[in-house]
């Protein structure tokens, strides 16, 4: 016999895990080969490495066998070349074959895996031999003679795989579409050096169900469900798959990319009007609708003050200040005064205040019965929020009823983020609060993702507030929800690649169409906005009285066999694991 193909290895190593390094271990030995292969006719004959695989946690963990290939000559490029994988689990005295691959979708400068297995914890130990052969029953295999296989038999252990069997690179680090040592910039837009991909969200790596997340022009992240195409956005903190609408198939392909195939054929306003702060609301309570009097009606020596007390039947005007009596001068001097009767004595069985003026005009909430603007702020955003569906809400409970009723079995109750948390109140804060301003920032309620969009860019995956956590069961929120379905949220379109000012029109979720969002913005001088992706891909905002498109959101539960390759032509299809 003479050698056909020489291999060579060195250096070989594990790669290290993310988290508790000392959890889970992999040892191959020996550590470096400089050897040769000839055509055998059985696994055993060829060279072979042992695997050692030890889980000290209390958990199970994860590990995966894979050759780092430098370069493989063409010939070997084939079915003839092979790997087969031995399993002990009893310390090393029965050997059993778990897997027999071959190289004939190998390259140089790549990594072909061939293996992996979840461990179980309490430091339980499997023993492997993997070994690599040709086959010399498969013909003539002289075109193999004196080729060259330069490469490394690796182990990369505790790595975070999504549910559809997808592994996900830390967002927290440089990586191979991450250019920046400090992983994912969300201050920018998606891009071949900003985030390419499936990532896993720093801070939750440690978590029972890391979050993954898919970002920028990926087109791996196909599902064909209950009849339509869905695009994968994240994995959830319970496990399972949050998908968004994305059309219906053709010839079971999901082709679908911009147009209005990609949402549903109805637009639908968020809310049918925008004249208060609760109108932000996915469900909505107690409203205070603004009013506003013009300069004209402004023009006389009335008192503003900075608090009211109430006697059980009026209200009265605490520390007030003197105006001139023409609003072009007194407008941007009542500071902290927010409060008026709207006359020159300061007592009113209704009270005014006061968030936002200009040179023409005062707009206002009128308050009764002893309340004052934070009972307001409370009732309309907070105690008694969620009695009234949105116009979007119907939209989406109508077209699940519809469509998706008889596949309630396969979708996980979720949280669907309505963050109504305030990041600043502006004139609405009567200590401290300008009723004037230049800028939004400086008069307008914003809500939380108005910061993290704009100031922070800082997306979570987390809802701040039970009572925007909107779900069909109160266990894991707020129990409003008849059916599991919802809207994205700001965070998630950033984390998608999506970002305020900037267009992106290179990332899954950009449609050259405009589509609701179930964040809220703010609310301005007289009109409540909501978040929503524009027609140039932009996470932007609107009016929430405007009339756009809906594209809604389920989550498929954990547990589901997936199928299939997540590509447009052969999308990822689930079916309940028996």
């Amino acid at each position: 016999t003479f050698a056909w193909l020489s291999y060579r290895s060195n250096d070989t190593a594990m790669v290290l895990k993310i988290g508790e390094i000392d959890g889970m271990s992999v040892t191959l030995k020996p550590y470096q080969i400089n050897s040769s292969l000839n055509p055998v006719t059985t696994y055993d004959s060829g060279i072979v490495i042992d695997v050692t695989a030890n889980n000290k946690k209390s958990s199970e963990d994860n590990f995966k066998l894979f050759y780092k290939i430098d370069s493989i000559d063409s010939a070997l490029v084939s079915t003839a070349f092979k790997y087969t994988i031995t399993k002990s689990t009893d310390n090393g005295s029965t050997y059993t074959i778990v897997k027999t691959g071959d190289f004939s979708t190998a390259s140089s400068n790549s990594e072909l895996e061939i293996y992996r297995e979840s461990i179980p914890g309490n430091n339980t130990t499997y023993l492997y031999k993997v070994y690599l052969w040709i086959d010399g029953n498969m013909g003539d295999q002289s075109s193999m003679q004196g080729k060259v296989f330069t490469g490394e038999l690796r182990a990369k252990v505790s790595y975070p795989v999504s549910p559809w069997g997808e592994e996900a690179v830390m967002d927290n680090i440089a990586s191979t579409y991450v250019t920046n040592q400090n992983g994912v910039q969300f201050s920018d837009i998606s891009s071949d050096t900003n985030g390419k991909g499936l990532y896993l969200r720093a801070g939750t790596e440690n978590d029972a169900h890391p979050i993954m997340y898919y970002r920028g022009a990926v087109t791996n992240n196909n599902v064909l469900f209950a009849g339509f195409c869905w695009k994968i956005v994240r994995t959830t903190s319970t496990g399972g798959t949050k998908l968004i609408y994305n059309g219906t198939p053709t010839d079971g392909k999901c082709t679908n990319t911009t147009g209005t195939e990609t949402q549903l054929a109805t637009t639908t306003k968020f809310n049918n009007s925008s004249s208060s702060p609760a109108d932000v609301g996915y469900m909505y309570g107690t409203r205070y609708t603004y009013s506003s009097k013009s300069s004209s009606q402004l023009a006389t020596s009335y008192k503003y003050g900075n608090g009211v007390s109430w006697n059980g039947s009026s209200y009265t005007l605490t520390n007030t200040i003197d105006t001139t009596g023409d609003w072009a001068t007194d407008y941007n001097t009542l500071n902290n005064n927010h409060y008026t009767c709207l006359n020159t004595t300061g007592t009113c069985t209704s009270v005014y205040y006061i968030y936002y003026t200009n040179t023409s005009n005062a707009y206002y909430i009128t308050l009764t019965n002893g309340k004052t603007v934070e009972n307001a702020i409370d009732e309309m955003l907070t105690s008694s929020s969620n009695t009234t569906d949105s116009p979007i809400k119907t939209a989406l409970d109508t077209w699940y009823e519809a469509n998706l009723s008889t596949y309630e079995n396969y979708l996980e109750d979720t949280v669907w983020c309505n963050d109504r948390s305030i990041s600043s109140l502006g004139g609405w804060n009567p200590n401290g609060g300008t009723t004037y301003g230049s800028t939004i920032t400086d008069y307008s309620m914003l809500y939380g993702a108005y910061e993290r969009a704009y100031t922070t860019y800082s997306p979570i995956v987390t809802c701040p507030s039970v009572n925007d956590s909107f779900t069909t069961s109160n266990s894991n929120g707020n129990g409003k929800l008849t059916n599991p379905i919802g809207l994205l949220t700001a965070d998630e379109v950033m984390m998608a690649g999506g970002r305020n000012s900037n267009g992106n029109n290179s990332y899954y979720l950009y449609t050259n169409q405009i589509f609701w969002l179930g964040s809220p913005n703010c609310f301005r001088a007289n009109n409540a906005s909501e978040f929503l992706v524009n027609s140039a891909g932009t996470l932007n905002y609107s009016y929430v009285g405007d009339t756009y498109g809906v594209r809604p959101s389920i989550s498929l539960k954990s547990g589901l066999t997936w199928t299939g390759e997540g590509t447009t032509s052969n999308p990822y299809q689930v079916s309940i694991a028996n």
